[in-house]
């Protein structure tokens, strides 16, 4: 196929297809995160979820997970692609900004922690 006789709709339109054929390639992980007992009356119910879209100038819009556990402790837990971004923590309701954690899936499945700034690089325009 030769690339330079296609108009910039078709070539967008073949990025799109051939983005939408990996994602159908690449697969899907269970990314986890375990969290100790907390005490329900100061902190919230741990949480997971995936970046699903960031509009450049905006604030990115979150995909949510589940929680398994209890009190006691448990983990939270959702299916992602390798290369996703994603974010965990737990609410600290007295006010004192709880755990917030960024992250990025590695190909092994576990979760590199990374800062807000290197999120937003790595998520592109996806």
């Amino acid at each position: 196929m030769d690339l330079t006789t296609l108009s910039i709709d078709e070539l967008n339109a073949l990025i799109t297809g051939a983005k939408a054929e990996v994602a159908r390639r690449t697969p899907r992980v269970r990314a986890s995160v375990f969290f100790n007992g907390y005490n329900s009356r100061r902190y919230g119910r741990p949480w997971i979820g995936r970046v699903s879209a960031w509009p450049v100038g905006g604030k990115p819009e979150i995909e949510f997970g589940s929680y398994v556990g209890d009190d006691d402790g448990g983990e939270v837990e959702m299916m992602v692609t390798p290369g996703d971004i994603v974010r965990y923590g737990q609410r600290d309701n007295r006010g004192h900004f709880g755990s917030n954690e960024w992250a990025v899936v590695e190909a092994n499945s576990k979760l590199r922690i990374i800062d807000q700034v290197e999120a937003r690089k790595l998520y592109g325009g996806k």
